[in-house]
């Protein structure tokens, strides 16, 4: 699917290699994953298990947790996504893609869109080069393309219910490893009420990949099972090395500062996969015909707070192909669409809005704060509840 996404001009550019050429040049690429990015002069790039992480090298970003390049597959291999600037959707989100936005920087110090970017035939060349073979020398028999035909068939047949549960974390399970409510989104204004709701609490316990997080679960459509969980530092960010470490420790070194972003989920967790709080609001949709998008889970909480019961979160600002198989799957007619008042939100709104233009009514509304977090719940009835 990935890869029939990739940008037309390159395909029509290069349509004398087909997808399966493709794939295995994408494959070939993600095997030598290390190599490529010593190859392509980045170091600011870490492996955390689960992917690699760190700063967008394509726009030269500071935020360290933003850029996650998928080498073993995510939506396929090699995938890749910018949560704040959105460059995959620039670039697009293949790891050819990747070598063109980071060989457009580096050549022409590119920053945004509409600056001057590597051309097709450059990226190309690079991979022609680092791979030290031909493109056109890549040879697929007919079996095996008959065998990854039939491969997608048996994929795009799995059920759509997002991804089977693997997980036997059940929700008082996960209540239980948790100090809830949570101080630190109380400090935040957030009721003790609504983070006992939803299970947010401190993880105290430092052999856990979350110590020192305020936690918020999130489960599955039946509201049973753990799927994954994301976490918010207590600490703020450090005017030194600008990570949210303990302020009482040392600033970690630069390999390690991956590990200390403002919010990260679980090494296992695909985000992409799922709408946090579906198990809630999945009846309150129904039943209006209306979903509301936000980008996090602070913003559920507070319409929830204020009487608001249809809303989803999307842990950023991307809605990806499997959050839209859930939301069609929801009996929604009407998407209504609340982001941040950032460049990434403003961006969010406009990847939604082309994604859904053609099955959905869709409304956007603006808010007077950043996020809906900052809006009490006078403001929030006077702007969000009046339109909606």
């Amino acid at each position: 699917m990935g890869f029939q996404l990739m940008n037309k001009q390159m395909t029509k550019t290069f349509r004398s290699y087909n997808q399966h050429q493709l794939k295995v040049i994408c494959d070939s690429l993600c095997d030598n994953i290390e190599n490529l990015l010593d190859t392509l002069g980045i170091d600011s790039i870490k492996n955390n298990g689960k992917m690699l992480v760190g700063e967008c090298p394509i726009h030269n970003g500071d935020n360290k947790s933003a850029f996650n390049l998928y080498p073993d597959g995510d939506s396929y291999r090699g995938n890749w996504k910018c949560r704040t600037h959105n460059c995959d959707k620039i670039f697009k989100g293949s790891i050819i893609g990747f070598i063109r936005g980071v060989l457009s920087n580096k050549k022409y110090n590119w920053q945004k869109n509409g600056d001057t970017t590597a051309s097709f035939k450059e990226t190309i060349d690079f991979i022609e080069e680092f791979l030290g073979n031909k493109l056109h020398n890549i040879k697929i028999s007919k079996t095996e393309i008959e065998k990854k035909k039939f491969a997608n068939i048996v994929k795009n047949i799995v059920s759509t219910d997002t991804v089977l549960v693997k997980s036997q974390i059940t929700r008082p399970i996960a209540r239980n490893a948790l100090v809830i409510p949570c101080e630190y989104f109380i400090s935040r204004g957030f009721s003790k009420n609504i983070l006992d709701k939803y299970d947010v609490g401190l993880c105290d316990k430092p052999e856990k990949e979350m110590y020192n997080r305020a936690v918020a679960p999130i489960y599955d459509q039946n509201h049973k099972y753990v799927v994954g969980c994301t976490g918010r530092s207590i600490f703020e960010k450090c005017s030194s090395c600008n990570c949210y470490h303990n302020p009482d420790n040392i600033c970690p070194n630069k390999e390690e500062t991956w590990k200390y972003p403002k919010w990260k989920h679980n090494a296992d967790f695909k985000s992409q996969n799922y709408l946090y709080n579906f198990w809630y609001a999945k009846d309150f949709i129904m039943e209006q015909s209306s979903v509301i998008l936000v980008e996090s889970p602070g913003n559920v909480w507070r319409l929830e707070e204020c009487g608001i019961h249809n809303s989803v979160a999307l842990f950023g600002s991307n809605l990806s192909d499997r959050q839209k198989i859930i939301l069609d799957g929801s009996g929604a007619m009407n998407i209504i669409i609340i982001t941040d008042n950032d460049e990434a939100g403003e961006k969010a709104r406009q990847i939604i809005y082309d994604k859904c233009k053609n099955t959905y009514n869709i409304t956007n509304i603006r808010i007077s704060k950043n996020d809906i977090a900052e809006l009490s719940c006078d403001q929030i009835n006077e702007e969000i509840k009046s339109k909606i």
